[in-house]
């Protein structure tokens, strides 16, 4: 008996002239992608969709995108790419799926500060700090805001030490961040993000594991009932895709 046929998106078709180039060889392990902008310009197809086709192979850890650098086709991905869609991919960025993904977020991320504390040396307390302290001058300013939120939590993960767990939230990281750029916009949210993180660096600083842990946990969760209620807005979901 047939099965009804699946209707394809603009992401899937995208996914497909990238294989081709894999298979056909112009595309080799460790190559860069063209940009953005040359996909949706060879394709014919909005830059909305190429960044949504790359955000699936980079969560199914086909490519490995590199803010300021570019996009990679990752060592393994040049042999055993339809092994990666069939097993990994079928998650293309949906309402649902941000709120999946702000879950494992919360998860790995409470871990990761509770590690943290047991680990940071001056060196990632000094880092934090400038962090924390850039977040305050910048405040009116949700761009340098985002920056320097991000580059807090990339290195409170670095400091756990612990690469398997950070190779995770990268991924999850990269997938959110359109999502953080926009939650960054509600009114309100700035000044308690700024709070979360002091009292984080402040419980890294003294090596108090559980109250890292605990209040990273709290910062997220007001980050997900932020994301909740933005979700419900069609038109602001529409501009996390855009």
């Amino acid at each position: 008996m047939l099965k009804p046929l699946k209707k394809r998106t603009l992401a899937e078709d995208i996914i497909g002239s990238i294989k081709q180039l894999v298979d056909s060889g112009e595309l080799k392990s460790g190559d860069r992608l063209p940009g953005e902008r040359e996909l949706s310009d060879q394709l014919q197809v909005s830059r909305a969709s190429v960044r949504e086709a790359l955000r699936a192979l980079s969560f199914a850890g086909i490519i490995s995108i590199k803010p300021g650098d570019g996009t990679y086709l990752n060592e393994s991905a040049g042999y055993n790419f339809t092994e990666l869609l069939n097993k990994k991919l079928g998650l293309f960025i949906r309402k649902n799926d941000y709120l999946i993904l702000m879950e494992a977020r919360r998860v790995l991320e409470t871990q990761l500060a509770r590690f943290s504390a047991e680990r940071a040396t001056p060196e990632i307390i000094a880092s934090l700090e400038e962090n924390v302290k850039k977040m305050a001058e910048d405040l009116d300013d949700p761009d340098i805001f985002v920056r320097e939120d991000v580059k807090f939590h990339v290195t409170v993960s670095e400091a756990a030490e612990n690469e398997i767990l950070n190779l995770t939230m990268e991924a999850v990281r990269e997938l959110l961040l359109d999502v953080q750029k926009l939650v960054a916009e509600t009114p309100g949210l700035r000044p308690k993000s700024l709070r979360f993180h002091r009292e984080i660096l402040e419980s890294i600083k003294k090596g108090d594991s559980e109250e890292a842990a605990k209040v990273m946990d709290e910062h997220l969760a007001n980050v997900d009932e932020c994301v909740r209620e933005c979700l419900k807005d069609e038109l602001w979901f529409d501009g996390v895709k855009e």
